[in-house]
């Protein structure tokens, strides 16, 4: 089958081929039109041309286009902050140019109301030409003439708290202004301050500061640094520093304080405060150290030891397996009288570190804090009881004291005034030598009661030695004695040398009884002081001093020392100086002749309901009333005067004298009956 099938389809082959080419075929023509071309579908004339449809796979963007968006980016940026700082210096110029009209307008209005006389008007205008254009010096100058011209009126009308505020501004305004310079300090004068006395000048600005006048609190401070470069006046020149964020200005202020008094507590707790305000990393242990001086300096500096503790606690808190920082805290509460706190702390450290080095120190160290708070409160209990006249309690707490701190200055002192009330005389010099024995310099005064005791001036009274004023000399009674002085031998065995104690203090400050007074006038007879007293004319004389021969109760003593010398009559205080009409001053002197302190203490009130400033008139009040027998209103009474003359050093001594008397409790010594003759004392 398949070769037949063959054989035809070769035959049929062969029989085309042969037939083609014998008779060609020819293509036939096609009579349709060519298909159109792309141009011919697009009518450019009629704008219909239809888009090709957009694929939907996008192109990714490579760096080059990056980089040319950021560029163009960033100058439409510069662009626009160009537009935006050349709009903000036209508008600054124009603010500008419109303040510097509205202050010159503002000025114009001050002159013209200050020439009218309307002063408060033309301050408020100057005030706001000075804020429109700080910078310009002639409205400052302008604004402190007005403020002065206003304190002239205020002065005129005898208003001199408000003209002084007036005259501080003024300067604050312009400092080189003369007349409000001269000007402020005769009103102060009026108002019964010092105005060439720093300390007084420290107060006023104060003051000041406490009711936010800091700007004329600047002025006082800045006075009180010229008149006197002190490291108080520097800690003040700091603070103000401080108040206007001026932080490192601040702190060379501290630190020039302290290299003029390394022992001023406030400047130390002020440059640890501003050190810590710099939150500056590097300066905390400076602050710290800082903080610690002043704690040490003054144990009652309580914002010192806050800001000390508080210090500590963050360092704490920040690394708290850091045993450095429980040792500091530690150190921190012991100072500032957290005993247990600091106990804890130490155990911390223990369980951190036992063989920290300053572990055994530290527990030590807090042993000897609380043997002397123990044998303080002995001692405060010595100081009570003494000035409640319990003088043998006294002596009994103040001997718990001594024995716990032997090398303690102030406790031997106290020791000493104890024994001596009580009679004690070789005991009382033993412990005043071995207060000089301790530090000489500083316990001068333990030195002069040795000396005043060998001399024989020893006067017995509850409180000691009753200290004796130099007070002008009519007030003394006639009669008037001073108490049996109390044998005492001149040649005493010295102390024993005290053995060296763990919890030993330190040698302890000066004492704060007045030093150089005397129990009589060695050099004054008592008829000759009379004989002189009587010669001066009524309305000359001056009350002398009640403590020389009266308790404060005025009542007489039974005895009379002899004085060796007479000295000249102190000058008495007249009318004219007390600033009181003659007849008011003669009335005053007939009462105090006649022993009638209560008569002249009316009278002298009188006075001072005109003129509270009277510092003369306050002193002779106190002089009157103590005479008189009332010791805690006369102790008022020359505090007063004090204020107001703190640079007269008279008045200061009467006030510390005044206060001792109060202090030994001369009543309750009346009380127990006549003084006993020298042989009973030495018994005793």
């Amino acid at each position: 089958m398949k070769s037949r099938f063959f054989l035809i389809t070769t035959s049929c082959l062969i029989s085309l081929v042969g037939a083609g080419s014998f008779n060609p075929v020819f293509a036939t023509k096609l009579n349709a039109r060519p298909l159109p071309s792309e141009r011919e579908l697009k009518d450019f004339e009629n704008s219909q041309v239809q888009a090709p449809e957009v694929s939907r796979y996008s192109r990714r963007m490579d760096y080059r286009d990056a980089e040319r968006a950021k560029a163009e980016h960033e100058e439409a940026a510069r662009k626009e902050a160009a537009l935006r700082a050349a709009q903000a210096h036209k508008e600054q110029v124009a603010a500008g140019q419109k303040a510097i009209q509205q202050a010159l307008e503002e000025n114009n209005r001050g002159v013209m109301f200050g020439k009218q006389g309307r002063w408060t008007e033309a301050i408020h205008a100057h005030e706001a030409a000075c804020q429109h254009e700080p910078g310009n010096k002639q409205y400052r100058i302008n604004l402190s003439a007005a403020r002065c011209a206003y304190a002239q009126d205020r002065i005129s009308h005898k208003e001199f708290d408000a003209a002084a505020g007036l005259l501080r501004k003024a300067l604050a305004a312009a400092p080189d202004n003369g007349l409000a310079v001269k000007l402020l300090n005769e009103t102060m004068k009026k108002q019964g301050r010092d105005p060439s006395n720093a300390d007084e000048r420290i107060l006023a600005g104060d003051q000041l500061a406490a009711i936010g006048e800091w700007e004329a609190a600047m002025v006082e401070y800045q006075t009180a640094l010229q008149l006197e470069s002190t490291a108080k006046t520097s800690t003040k020149m700091g603070d103000l520093a401080q108040h206007y964020g001026q932080v490192s200005t601040a702190i060379n202020w501290y630190r020039k304080a302290i290299s003029q008094d390394k022992d001023y507590g406030p400047a130390q707790r002020q440059l640890g405060i501003a050190l810590l305000s710099t939150r500056d990393p590097k300066l905390l242990t400076d602050a710290a150290s800082a903080l610690r001086t002043a704690v040490i300096l003054d144990s009652k500096d309580h914002l010192a030891g806050q800001q000390l503790v508080e210090l500590w606690r963050h360092q704490v808190a920040s690394n708290p397996l850091l045993a450095e920082n429980h040792l500091g805290l530690a150190g921190a509460l012991q100072l500032t009288g957290d005993f247990n706190g600091a106990e804890s702390e130490y155990n911390k450290l223990q369980a951190l570190e036992p063989t920290n080095p300053g572990l055994a120190a530290g527990r030590a160290s807090l042993g000897r804090a609380r043997q002397h708070a123990m044998a303080d409160k002995h001692k405060l209990a010595a100081e009570t009881l003494f000035n409640q006249g319990l003088k043998r309690e006294a002596l009994a707490e103040i001997s718990q004291a001594a024995m716990m701190e032997p090398k303690n200055a102030k406790y031997q002192f106290l020791l000493g005034e104890c024994l001596e009330a009580n009679g004690d005389l070789r005991g009382a010099h033993q412990a005043y030598l071995t207060c000089v024995l301790i530090d000489p310099e500083k316990n001068k005064e333990a030195a002069y009661r040795m000396k005043e005791m060998q001399r024989g001036n020893v006067q017995r009274t509850m409180g000691g030695i009753a200290p004796q004023m130099n007070y002008p000399q009519h007030l003394q009674q006639p009669q008037a004695q001073h108490y049996a002085q109390a044998p005492v031998q001149q040649h005493m065995a010295p102390s024993p040398a005290m053995q060296k104690n763990m919890f030993e203090g330190g040698s302890g400050m000066q004492s704060n009884h007045q030093m150089g007074f005397r129990t009589h006038d060695d050099n004054a007879p008592q008829a000759v002081a009379q004989a002189q007293a009587v010669s001066q004319p009524v309305s000359a004389q001056a009350p002398i001093s009640p403590f020389a021969a009266l308790g404060h109760t005025g009542r007489v003593p039974q005895q009379m020392p002899q004085a060796p010398q007479q000295v000249a009559p102190k000058p008495v205080a007249a009318a004219a100086q007390l600033n009181i009409p003659d007849e008011v001053m003669n009335r005053v002197v007939e009462l105090e002749n006649a022993k009638n302190y209560d008569g002249a203490v009316a009278v002298l009130r009188e006075v001072l309901n005109s003129n509270l400033q009277n510092a003369e008139v306050h002193h002779r009040v106190a002089v009157n009333l103590l005479a008189g027998g009332n010791i805690t209103d006369a102790i008022a009474e020359f505090r007063i005067a004090s204020a107001l003359r703190p640079s007269n050093k008279e008045f200061a001594g009467d006030l510390a004298r005044a206060m001792a008397i109060h202090k030994r409790s001369i009543q309750n010594a009346f009380g127990e009956g006549a003084p006993a003759s020298g042989k009973e004392v030495a018994a005793k």
